[in-house]
């Protein structure tokens, strides 16, 4: 899955937009996120990352060589908090 289908596939299982943040070029969603949630990066050098910021601080919980691998992780990610929490 690619940056555009994680969106649409996050959004029709109903997960707030607050709880990942997807920030590459031609996409951004990384408004009002709450802390330490998990943001698809693309980097300069063609690594995907997910990148947390909470506090003031940032750091990169997991890098990969293809958009595919990223978005995929990301997704597994999400949705496991999204079922845990996003009901309460």
């Amino acid at each position: 899955m690619d940056r555009h289908q994680l969106l649409t596939r996050l959004t029709e299982a109903g997960v707030s937009d607050r709880f990942y943040g997807i920030s590459t070029r031609g996409l951004s969603t990384s408004n009002h996120l709450h802390e330490a949630a998990p943001v698809l990066t693309e980097g300069r050098d063609g690594r995907w990352t997910i990148d947390v910021y909470e506090r003031g601080e940032h750091w990169e919980e997991a890098s990969f060589d293809s958009e595919e691998e990223a978005c995929s992780y990301l997704y597994a990610g999400v949705m496991r908090q999204w079922e845990l929490y996003g009901s309460q």
